[in-house]
């Protein structure tokens, strides 16, 4: 039975899209969770296939037997696992996740999206959405299933991110959105679920409870009250901010509709990708929006989509056991 690592960080996002593939190969794996130190950036420079950049205490983990296969994600633990396939004699075969920031070549292979500019290369897997932990959903506990049951349906369900690297949520728009979904909830005679993240602001949060204060069959979930993969398996129809890959892969493998709200660039997203076309050189969200888009997976607020793709982590699962094989 083959020996397979996974690289785990300090990043929650990066982690599910890790043990979701390794849960996924069917196979017994180890994880090695990775602290890096202070200064790791100049010593990725300087000894770029060393773990120089890790703690001692982390160091102290990574010691033979050496693993057949190596999962990792991020830029800072490409040392690591280029060190590990050196001292393993270079049996160790190394699976990367996202964008390696440096040559495809280095890997056995490269599990990327659309919004990284990741060369073409055999070595490449493009998938057309990221990688889920939470594809089957959980059972529901008997408050999750009696709030739900509640509030009539159609359940239309908001999914609100918030700031990342060169994209902002303009408040007004998110809200605009929100007013919009809500009208056409009652409308239909159903209702309107409003799911915020950790990275929404306090600001647009009070904004959206303001916007939804007389509408009964409208309710906001801003804590833990109910577990989101049991809100995006309720939903009738998503509407997601454009902020997240993640947020709009989730949606689109529940096949039902899925609307874009969108988001805007920030004055730093303005410099580095510019407001006409894709940067070629950066990662770009936009990348992924206008792929789905022209793929018929993902819609507009006003009408939005429902697509049949094939589970990502399936087709990665598949592609890292044809290298076991």
């Amino acid at each position: 039975m083959p020996r397979i690592w996974v690289l785990l960080g300090q990043r929650r996002g990066d982690n599910n899209q890790l043990l979701a593939l390794a849960e996924a190969l069917k196979t017994p794996f180890e994880t090695r969770t990775l602290k890096y130190r202070l200064s790791w950036g100049l010593l990725l420079r300087l000894f770029p296939q060393r773990p120089t950049l890790v703690t001692s205490e982390s160091r102290g983990h990574l010691r033979p037997p050496w693993p057949d296969v190596v999962i990792g994600i991020g830029r800072r633990s490409v040392a690591v696992a280029r060190w590990i396939k050196r001292m393993s004699g270079g049996r160790t075969k190394l699976v990367r996740v996202g964008n390696p920031r440096t040559s495809s070549g280095l890997f056995d292979l490269v599990i990327t999206t659309p919004q990284y500019p990741v060369p073409p290369a055999p070595s490449v897997l493009k998938l057309p959405l990221s990688m889920d932990r939470h594809s089957s959903p959980p059972k529901l506990t008997d408050s999750e299933r009696a709030w739900l049951e509640e509030l009539p349906r159609p359940h239309l369900l908001v999914s609100v991110g918030g700031r990342t690297r060169y994209w902002h949520l303009p408040e007004a728009q998110i809200v605009g959105a929100v007013e919009r979904l809500a009208q056409r909830a009652t409308a239909s005679g159903g209702s309107l679920i409003v799911a915020s993240s950790p990275r929404t602001t306090t600001e647009i949060t009070a904004a959206i409870q303001r916007a939804l204060a007389n509408r009964p069959d409208c309710k906001l979930i801003s804590d833990e009250s109910l577990r989101y993969p049991v809100l995006l398996d309720d939903a009738d129809e998503h509407f997601v901010t454009g902020d997240s890959v993640s947020m709009i892969s989730e949606a689109i493998v529940t096949g039902k509709p899925v609307g874009l709200i969108p988001v805007e660039l920030d004055a730093e997203g303005r410099k580095a990708l510019g407001s006409e076309g894709l940067s070629s050189s950066v990662r770009d969200v936009r990348r992924v929006w206008a792929e789905l888009q022209t793929n018929g997976l993902l819609g507009t607020i006003d009408e939005p989509i429902a697509g049949k793709i094939a589970d990502p982590v399936r087709t990665a699962a598949e592609a890292v056991g044809a290298l076991l094989d």
